[in-house]
């Protein structure tokens, strides 16, 4: 790679800086500018985890990479310029801020887009003042990203900015709304969210039910049980776990058919909420469960780990009849298929007695 005129000065600065040595010798201009550039492009793609440790170490190289990255959000190419708004977020060191800043007016949609998201990782709540204007962007992706961060960022007060964008045409713009709304609690939303569960996209009702669920307002209820019976699986478990977190009780009924849905994750989502609410007249539910060997893809507490069914079954059983030890999930194999063994046998001896639901 030979280093082009404009970074001539970045080189300097980068070769005079302290930088790794190749095979005991100081490395050349270009090659650390090269190790700099795949650091970057590490940072901004992969796993969580290569994303957190790469960032760590290009901030622990200071200011010649925030140099190359400056450099970069003035390259000729969109991909380049997206990259370098995207890894400044990533880094997350408040002497980028301005450089994302003048991001926010690139010529290109998803350029600003990266700049906007990069604002958010950085998460401070006095940069709304330069997010709040994307929300009227050209592009739907600026108008998403900005109301999802100024939601993460708790900004209330954009929410009226926000609630319009729940009307937006786009359905992308329209769930990071309702994500917003959610993230801060926005009462004054609820007509609009309560409309939008009518919208043929499953992703937009989806996030609808989790907005509700996340506002938290008693009049919410009634959408949230209609929403059990959604045409769309993801909807019917989000309503389940809402009901279940909102500790709504005239919902049990419906939770307890909602354990023989055709979805796995619904299953498994309406026997942790029946579990949450304690409600002891869903355990002859839960013991028919005990059978269930699908995986379900859900977990309320780790949403990364696959589990079964019956495993969701089994911890909610214990809690309605309040067996102990209760059943856990992350115990090893034997463990759990013995305390399986033993809910089978309470439940076929019908013991323990349902604890009847207040």
């Amino acid at each position: 790679m030979k280093t082009s005129a404009p970074l001539f000065m970045l080189a300097a600065t980068l070769i005079a800086a302290p930088a790794p040595a190749a095979h005991g010798a100081r490395e050349t201009a270009d090659e650390y500018v090269q190790k700099v550039a795949a650091l970057v492009a590490r940072v901004t793609q992969g796993d969580m985890e290569t994303r957190r440790t790469t960032a760590k170490l290009l901030r622990s190289m200071g200011k010649p990479v925030i140099q190359y990255l400056e450099s970069e959000l003035k390259a000729p190419t969109t991909e380049r310029r997206r990259t370098a708004a995207i890894a400044l977020g990533e880094i997350a060191d408040p002497a980028t801020v301005p450089l994302p800043e003048k991001t926010l007016r690139d010529r290109e949609g998803g350029v600003r887009a990266a700049a906007v998201a990069g604002l958010g990782k950085m998460g401070d709540r006095s940069l709304a003042r330069l997010v709040a204007p994307l929300l009227t962007d050209t592009d739907p992706g600026v108008r998403a990203e900005g109301a999802r961060v100024l939601g993460e960022l708790g900004a209330g007060g954009n929410t009226e900015q926000i609630e319009r964008l729940l009307m937006d045409p786009d359905d992308t713009v329209k769930v990071s709304a309702l994500q917003a709304v959610g993230n801060l609690k926005d009462r004054a939303a609820l007509p609009v969210v309560i409309v939008a569960l009518g919208s043929p996209s499953g992703k937009v009702r989806n996030s609808a039910v989790i907005a509700l669920g996340a506002i938290g307002d008693p009049s919410a209820l009634p959408a949230l049980r209609g929403a059990l019976n959604d045409r769309d699986a993801w909807v019917r478990s989000s309503a389940a776990v809402a009901l279940g977190a909102r500790g709504d009780r005239e919902s049990v009924p419906a939770l307890a058919r909602a354990t023989s849905d055709a979805s796995s994750y619904v299953r498994a989502a309406a026997a942790s909420a029946l579990g949450a609410l304690k409600a002891g007249s869903a355990a002859p539910a839960l013991c028919a469960l005990l059978e269930d060997r699908a995986p379900s893809g859900f977990c309320l507490l780790e949403p990364y780990r696959e589990t079964e069914v019956r495993e969701e079954a089994a911890e909610a059983l214990c809690a309605v009849a309040r067996i102990s030890p209760a059943f856990v999930k992350g115990a090893p194999t034997a463990q759990r298929e013995e305390s399986l063994a033993r809910l089978r046998e309470l439940c076929a001896s019908q013991s323990p007695t349902p604890t009847p639901t207040k």
